[in-house]
């Protein structure tokens, strides 16, 4: 055997550095692949869930329009002090001197006061919110019947023509259930969302509206952008939405932390493109 013939023997294998360079490669790309994946994991449900903040704001918008609504209530109605947690009372039987009863007559004017066909049961702002847009239960999230005494009856099936729902989707994904066996509207997390709405579309009218849905979210309430005086809400005139975000506890609310803030919250909104206290990238 020649001295050329046994190098080209010894060559034929790697040496000990060319497979630790070739390992550190492998590395590199695996924690490039990873950090990618995490990425998306992360954008895919913060994507997902401001599209359905969108989809609710604009069902807002067309279910005030179409049911001649001011404001879709998110706290005790009529009330100077907003109450905590909502208080619409849904009630079979109307008197006549309810608060809500001016709400419903504004949707429904020739509504059965003597025998709507609801149940009686006190709605959070989420729930609220959750029975105009899709009649909720209530209705089996089939909206309202065009029969102008009895709105609040469910759908026969077939070619019946209703009004709404104005927010619809897979209920497995879009609804959670509720106190009171009505439901929530939840965020890509299973979270309910929390919903704020300037009392009669006033300026700066939202009071003192929180929301607690329990199971460890946390209380929400509504934020604002300088505090004044007088304070300036955000969306001062119309509603909040906001979500838990990704780790499924609600900010305190308040003044909106500033942009990219050192830990901030991760809460998204309608009236935000960032998360609150950070940016949505």
């Amino acid at each position: 055997m020649t001295l050329t013939t046994r190098r080209q023997q010894q060559r034929a294998a790697f040496t000990l550095i060319e497979l630790l360079v070739v390992i550190a490669i492998i590395a590199i790309l695996v924690s490039l692949l990873m950090a990618a994946v995490q990425r998306v994991r992360v954008l895919g449900p913060q994507t997902e869930n401001a599209s359905r903040i969108s989809q609710i704001s604009q069902a807002i918008g067309t279910c005030k329009g179409e049911l001649k609504l001011t404001y879709i209530p998110s706290q005790q109605v009529g009330s100077s002090a907003a109450a905590t947690g909502g208080g619409f009372q849904l009630k079979a039987t109307y008197g006549g001197s309810e608060p809500e009863l001016n709400v419903l007559l504004q949707a429904f004017p020739n509504l059965d006061t003597s025998n709507t066909g609801l149940p009686n049961v006190t709605l959070d702002s989420n729930q609220t919110l959750c029975f105009f847009l899709t009649g909720g239960g209530v209705t089996n999230f089939t909206g309202f019947s065009n029969n102008p005494r009895k709105p609040f009856t469910p759908s026969a099936g077939g070619g019946e023509i209703r009004k709404g729902p104005w927010f619809q989707g897979n209920p497995n994904k879009l609804f959670g259930p509720g106190p009171g066996g009505q439901p929530w509207l939840v965020d890509v997390y299973g979270v309910p969302y929390a919903y704020f709405a300037s009392v009669d579309a006033k300026l700066n009218n939202y009071g003192t509206q929180t929301f607690s849905p329990g199971g460890g979210a946390g209380t929400a309430s509504p934020y604002f952008s300088s505090a004044g005086p007088p304070a300036r809400m955000m969306n001062e005139g119309g509603f909040q939405i906001i979500s838990a975000g990704r780790d499924k506890v609600f900010g305190a609310g308040g003044m909106l932390p500033a942009i990219g803030s050192p830990g901030g919250e991760d809460n998204q909104s309608n009236f935000s493109q960032y998360l609150l206290g950070g940016r949505l990238d």
